[in-house]
């Protein structure tokens, strides 16, 4: 096994990541930066950008449904075309990815390691099973992921996480969204301002994250109005048949 030392490495290259390199670069030229996953970062593939792209959309028609307000009559129903609106959404994304995997091609090969590291102690990493790195610095920034109760496995290929909701070709019927933070606040108005029936669950009877009562108060019924959403659900029964 090839074992190599290094003044700095960062295990992961998405924004966090990027971010340290380039301020590692500030310092010393010995530094490089670990990945395993697809390039692109998390903002770029499934974050900030497609979820934005996502929310013009709806906010598109939202803007329709108000123009009546001011005297504007659009004619006829307005028609929400979900093949359209996730293909550009998945278009403007790749977009997107595309400026940030153009940056990273630029960063010099000898910088970039292919692979998931793990610590064998507090200096050393070990890459797969192809090299082993001694660092004087290491900057962890490898992100985070979904977690959800094991009962919600039962509902097999139906259970989605957000990051999910950008590979879709078209727009479901229906969506339960799970947690009424500002992910799924974002994507369960969006998706109900598209036309999808949307319902929306929480358990600890708030919404977002705000803290003051006032505020809360406010949000939980403007929320509300707009879809179905109840903060502090109790499941007593989960499963899935052919239908949903």
């Amino acid at each position: 096994m090839e074992k190599i030392k290094k003044e700095v490495v960062v295990i992961g290259s998405g924004t966090a990541g990027l971010a340290a390199y380039r301020a590692a670069l500030l310092h010393t030229d010995d530094v490089i930066v670990i990945e395993g996953g697809p390039y692109g970062t998390t903002c770029a593939r499934v974050g900030c950008m497609p979820s934005k792209l996502l929310i013009a959309a709806s906010e598109a028609v939202h803007e329709i449904e108000k123009a009546p307000g001011f005297g504007i009559h659009p004619g006829g129903k307005t028609l929400i075309n979900g093949r359209e609106v996730m293909d550009r959404v998945k278009r403007e994304r790749d977009r997107f990815v595309g400026f940030v995997v153009e940056s990273i091609d630029n960063i010099p090969a000898e910088h970039k390691l292919r692979g998931y590291a793990r610590f064998l102690d507090d200096h050393t990493l070990q890459v797969d099973d192809k090299i082993q790195i001694e660092a004087d610095r290491i900057v962890i920034a490898t992100g985070s992921r979904p977690v959800w109760p094991e009962s919600f496995n039962d509902f097999g290929d139906r259970l989605i996480i957000n990051d999910d909701v950008f590979e879709w070709d078209d727009l479901p019927e229906s969506v339960a969204v799970f947690g009424p933070g500002v992910i799924g606040l974002e994507l369960g108005q969006a998706l109900h301002r598209l036309g999808v029936n949307v319902l929306m669950f929480g358990r600890g009877g708030t919404v977002g994250p705000a803290t003051d009562p006032d505020i809360q108060a406010y949000s939980l019924k403007t929320f509300a109005n707009e879809f179905y959403l109840d903060t502090k659900g109790e499941i007593l029964d989960m499963h899935r048949d052919d239908t949903g």
